[in-house]
């Protein structure tokens, strides 16, 4: 193993400077260019305390009538939900539109609505994250940009704690080229520019993962180290707050510490500290609001293997069954990805014969290396033996000549792996141990999970997400290995790794495009924020005594947690009026005759206006 054990210097702070510049940049390009999403709709209002679809603001859109049933009549038989977990048996509640204002849409919310909505908008799921966000955007302000910028902090801290982690366990070059990884990581950059969880959960499981191999490695008690203890304990539990998933994390810590702790004190204050990390989702899942998650999760389940058995990948949800064709579709995608020099083959590579071949090529080099010494040729020819190789495959390729000569390289350049565990010493054996854990547990879990549902859809991206930072540590590493080998060798692996930054660089420009459907969902681009651009042309041209009407379309109700108390979607209207002042009086109500438009209906000039079309505009919720 490469070990570079020296003092951080002016140059080397320079680097990081410049490292995280390169980051910032990249994360803050085009951030808020296009529009939300359904899952960013959610976050805009749960971080609000508004349920979407508006079950806690039945007094802002409707006008509610009660009535008493007739009690000797026997209830119609039904094998649908009831309109509610709790319900009466005693009067019934029948909800009629009404006209509302802006003012009465941001009636005070109270700590009951912040829990409700966070239990049906988004199954009781990241709760610190929404409470973060919540008082970020009371300092920054309510729009597209505050939201996502919440997530680009986070994204940028990754990179600091990158080159930390690298720095404290290996070296300061393993942090350093770590971080410069990190810092151009499509996958990274991607989920910065999505108001959601995840940078808070890869961050908080990073830093859990950082001062939980320090504490393991705690040869003498001392006061000080106390604080690693509760600094896990706060970043692993405020981790599950903010994405259950990052339990997966403790999980490998829990392996971990099986392998390598050996003292009876240490076993002693790391169950203490795993209590500790739980006891704040326990407590949510208990008493908070996410008492009504184990149910919503069931419910999905159900729903996720019906629409798979039923109708495979033509679905809401685009599932599949867990059979192991479909689970290693979905699955090699994500082993791929994980690794830079690899990232988005699984799209390109396509041809078993050409995948085959790029295989053997691959095995071929790493033989030829192992037994280079054995064999007795031309020095002339000997170091140019695996180049002609590589380009003499090319020849027989059938498409995506290049992408396979780099997968073969690839395959050689990581058979390195062994050698570097083989030259480190003990100590560094175990840290690379946690980094082989790390990279792989996260999507086994997955896998296993999806096998155990009977779908697909846990086998995504996002999920396994706490592997990346590992994984991009074993990488610096190896780039660092290779400068040790034979110059025809090292030149072979450079150029290649060198050619896939390319291709890189083609994912991240699609990405900024807004036509990756890998990282942002769209193969087409979406247009700027519609309910934004709607909220502006109300302010300019609304006049008193006009009535803004928004569309209605049918609601589809897959939940009973989904379940709202009018026919119809006011969506949209919700999401106008995020973006509209606080304390205005305008007049609006719900359009029924109609699904794709707001309006405005003037009083003066006795015409209706069209404020915005937002047909095909709706990213997932049409």
């Amino acid at each position: 193993m490469v070990h570079t054990y020296k003092k951080e210097t002016l140059q080397s702070w320079l680097t990081l400077a410049v490292i995280l510049i390169i980051g910032i940049s990249l994360r803050l390009y085009h951030l808020d260019s296009y529009s939300i999403f359904f899952d960013e709709k959610s976050t805009m209002v749960v971080s609000q305390g508004i349920v979407l679809e508006g079950a806690n603001q039945k007094e802002a859109f409707s006008t509610r009538k009660v009535t008493i049933p007739e009690f000797w009549k026997t209830p119609p038989f039904s094998l649908k939900p009831q309109d509610g977990l709790i319900f009466s048996f005693t009067y019934q509640e029948t909800f009629y539109p009404r006209t509302f204002t802006p003012a009465e849409f941001w009636a005070p919310k109270t700590l009951a609505d912040y829990y409700e909505a966070m239990t049906r908008s988004d199954i009781g799921n990241g709760s610190f994250y929404y409470l973060l966000l919540h008082f970020w955007m009371d300092v920054f302000g309510l729009s597209d940009f505050s939201a996502r910028l919440f997530s680009v902090v986070f994204s940028v801290l990754i990179i600091g704690l990158t080159y930390l982690f690298g720095k404290r366990f290996f070296s300061i070059n393993t942090g350093l080229i770590a971080s410069g990884i990190v810092a151009i990581e499509p996958f990274f950059i991607a989920y910065s520019h999505q108001a959601r969880n995840y940078s808070l959960t890869f961050f908080l499981t990073f830093l859990a993962t950082y001062l939980f191999l320090q504490i393991i490695e705690i040869k003498s008690a001392k006061r000080k180290d106390i604080w690693l203890y509760i600094g896990y304990i706060l970043a692993a539990g405020l981790g599950i707050l903010s994405n259950f998933l990052s339990v997966v994390v403790l999980l490998v810590h829990g392996l971990y510490a099986v392998f390598f702790l050996r003292s009876i004190s240490g076993w002693i204050k790391m169950a203490f500290s795993a209590v500790g990390a739980l006891s704040g989702v326990t407590w949510w899942l208990l008493y908070g609001g996410g008492k009504y998650t184990l149910y919503s999760l069931n419910h999905q389940a159900a729903e996720y293997k019906r629409f798979a058995e039923s109708s495979p990948g033509n679905n809401p949800f685009g599932v599949y069954p867990a059979t192991l064709v479909n689970v290693y579709n979905k699955s090699l995608p994500m082993f791929t990805d994980l690794l830079i020099f690899t990232n988005g083959m699984s799209d390109s590579l396509v041809g078993k014969r050409n995948a085959m071949v790029s295989i053997l090529v691959g095995i071929f080099l790493i033989v030829w290396y192992r037994l280079k010494d054995r064999i007795k040729l031309h020095e002339f020819i000997m170091p140019r033996v695996p180049y002609v190789v590589v380009l003499l495959s090319a020849l027989i390729y059938t498409s995506n000549k290049i992408q396979f000569c780099i997968l073969s390289v690839v395959i050689f350049a990581l058979s390195f792996l062994y050698d570097v565990h083989k030259n480190a010493d003990k100590l560094q054996r175990k840290r690379l141990t946690m980094l082989y854990m790390m990279a792989l547990v996260p999507t086994l879990f997955l896998i296993v999970m999806a096998f155990k549902g009977g779908h697909t859809s846990s086998l995504t991206q996002r999920y396994s997400g706490f592997s990346f930072p590992y994984v991009i540590i074993l990488v610096s590493i190896l780039l660092q290995y290779y400068s040790n080998l034979a110059t025809e060798f090292r030149i072979l692996i450079f150029f290649f790794l060198a050619i896939q930054f390319y291709f890189v660089g083609q994912r991240l420009q699609e990405f900024y495009e807004d036509r990756s459907v890998k990282y942002g969902y769209f193969a087409k681009p979406r247009v700027p924020n519609p309910y934004y651009e709607a909220a502006q042309k109300i302010k300019a041209v609304y006049q008193p005594g006009d009535t803004i009407l928004y569309p209605a379309f049918k609601l589809q109700v897959l939940s009973v947690m989904d379940r709202t108390y009018l026919p119809y979607s006011i969506q949209d209207a919700q999401l106008t009026n995020l973006y509209l002042p606080k304390s205005l009086n305008y007049i609006q109500r719900m359009d029924t005759t109609q699904v794709d438009r707001i309006l405005i209906k003037r009083n003066i000039q006795k015409d209706t206006l069209e404020i915005i079309n937002l047909k095909g505009k709706r990213y997932g919720s049409e």
